[in-house]
């Protein structure tokens, strides 16, 4: 007999074992487990009451709110495949992510009701529309009334782990988005390798989340707590001032961010000091972290915490690896192990034969975490699949201790005079300048060397700094071919939500002519 878990019958079990407890909450409201999981069902039993059935799919509409958390568990409890819309984006990104989804049905909030009715005459006449919040329109179903109408008793799915739970958008930045299906075993294991490795969440923990739930990172996260029986508070959006005072008030154990948010909240709490001593678990992500930026973390910002380093993908529901407190690689810039359920090889970007200890490659993942596919795009998915690995797309390398280390994505390797240049290595030398915030380098066309290294710079606030004395630092510090032969200056690099990963494809089309 096989023992089959999906993600809502974890969630359930957590409303069984801890029924008082705060499972969910945002600025308006709060659920404990028991309240949460009846109205979870009553949503439900309400949307099989509709039509919908195992298998279907559900695209959502909204910032961060319970309503959200509760259309997310109830879809997974009926068997129904979530695809949250990227609700910060305009009305012709929302036709085209609709368009990729083909969903039965649109829950969302009442907020985003101008641009639902706009899309209204491209969505099909028979999708069923239910909203949430304050004074839902006569075009849609009130979700309120939904729930008021329907059972409270739990439901018979017929879910297996190997169903689809969600269809997350990505690729986004480069080209047209692509759905990736995450199944209901993809997303347990994610959460079952942060509860035995990094252990977080554990039952009881709090955390305030102001990411958005839309993004592979919040909906995994949040599910983690549910699995766990732990409490999860959504912020509709960043504010480190805000930030700073729910961890405070919340006594929150976990804070997630990048660089540019711990920075922003460095400066908060330097402004006027916050109590965080209640943090114990620091996940930074998007990049490696500095000595000096986790001195910054763990002495000033969260003097109780440890900081992690995590490496994720939407296709690996997002966990791939995890450099731990206590972890001791050869470099700073490494992104750790990878997790205990994964496979990770560095293979030939030709021929994915796997490559010796230090030699530079693909990043190839393989395991329980991994996308089954791409909704309705089997070239895509093959091509990613090849061979049963995931092909990440980046290229990396590990060291002689076993740990993993990322060198650049594989579009944005730079060629100069046939020699790979990979971004990483001179963005950390450029980075360790005192005059400079942040850096990103990007490769233009050179009539002699083919591509030659321009570096993208934010000069600290109140440093002075030319493109001489970058040039001069890189040339001290890196073989000569390495070093950029010019250098612009800008306010900020472009990323991506939160200030996440840096859009390299936007630079090049912003400084990368010759």
């Amino acid at each position: 007999m096989s023992l089959q878990m999906t993600l809502g019958e974890v969630f359930a079990k957590s409303a069984r074992k801890f029924p008082d407890r705060i499972a969910v909450g945002d600025p308006d409201r709060r659920l404990t487990y028991a309240v949460l999981n009846e109205r979870v069902n009553r949503l439900a039993n309400g949307l099989a009451g509709l039509g919908l059935r195992r298998g279907d799919r559900v695209a959502t509409l909204s910032r961060n709110t319970t309503f959200l958390a509760e259309s997310y568990l109830a879809s997974l409890k009926l068997g129904l495949v979530n695809a949250p819309i990227v609700a910060r984006a305009t009305v012709e990104d929302y036709k085209g992510q609709l368009e990729l989804s083909d969903p039965r049905a649109l829950l969302f909030h009442s907020e985003y009701q101008e641009q639902v009715a706009a899309l209204r005459e491209f969505l099909p006449a028979d999708i069923i529309l239910a909203c949430f919040g304050e004074n839902p329109p006569s075009f849609a179903r009130d979700y309120e009334e939904l729930l008021r109408k329907a059972s409270p008793a739990e439901v018979a799915g017929g879910v297996s782990e190997d169903d689809e739970a969600f269809l997350m958008f990505t690729g986004g930045t480069t080209g047209k988005s692509k759905g990736a299906l995450l199944t209901h075993k993809n997303l347990l294991w994610n959460s079952l390798n942060f509860m035995i490795e990094a252990g977080f969440p554990q039952p009881g923990h709090v955390t305030v989340y102001p990411m958005q739930l839309y993004h592979v990172a919040g909906a995994s996260r949040f599910l983690s707590y549910m699995h766990a029986g732990a409490t999860f508070l959504l912020s509709p959006d960043f504010d480190p001032e805000r930030f700073l005072r729910d961890i405070e008030r919340e006594r929150t154990n976990f804070a997630l961010g990048n660089t540019a948010i711990w920075r922003m909240m460095l400066d908060a709490q330097r402004a006027g000091k916050h109590d965080t001593s209640s943090v114990k678990y620091i996940l930074h992500g998007h990049s490696f972290l500095t000595p000096a930026l986790r001195a910054e973390l763990e002495q000033e910002l969260f003097l109780n915490g440890q900081a992690y380093v995590l490496y994720a993908l939407t296709e690996s529901s997002p966990g791939v690896a995890l450099l731990k407190p206590g972890d001791d690689p050869l470099h700073y810039s490494s992104l750790g192990r990878p997790f205990l359920s994964l496979d990770v090889r560095i293979g030939d970007p030709l021929s994915d034969q796997a490559l010796p200890q230090g030699e530079v490659g693909q990043i190839l993942v393989s395991g329980p975490t991994v996308t089954k596919g791409y909704f309705r795009n089997p070239e895509s998915s093959r091509e990613a699949l090849k061979g049963g690995w995931l092909h990440t797309g980046d290229l990396g390398y590990y060291d002689e201790r076993g740990y993993l280390y990322m060198s650049d994505r594989l579009k944005d390797m730079i060629k100069t005079g046939g020699i790979n240049v990979y971004s990483a290595e001179v963005e950390d030398i450029i980075a360790q300048h005192p005059g400079v915030l942040e850096a990103a380098v990007i490769g233009v066309h050179h009539e002699k060397w083919g591509e030659t290294i321009r570096a993208v710079v934010v000069p600290r606030p109140g440093a002075q700094v030319s493109e001489k004395e970058i040039i001069q630092h890189c040339t001290a510090r890196l073989a000569s071919h390495k070093k950029p032969t010019s250098v612009v200056f800008v306010e900020s690099l472009p990323k991506g939500s939160f200030g996440g990963k840096i859009l390299k494809n936007k630079l090049r089309e912003l400084y990368g002519k010759a």
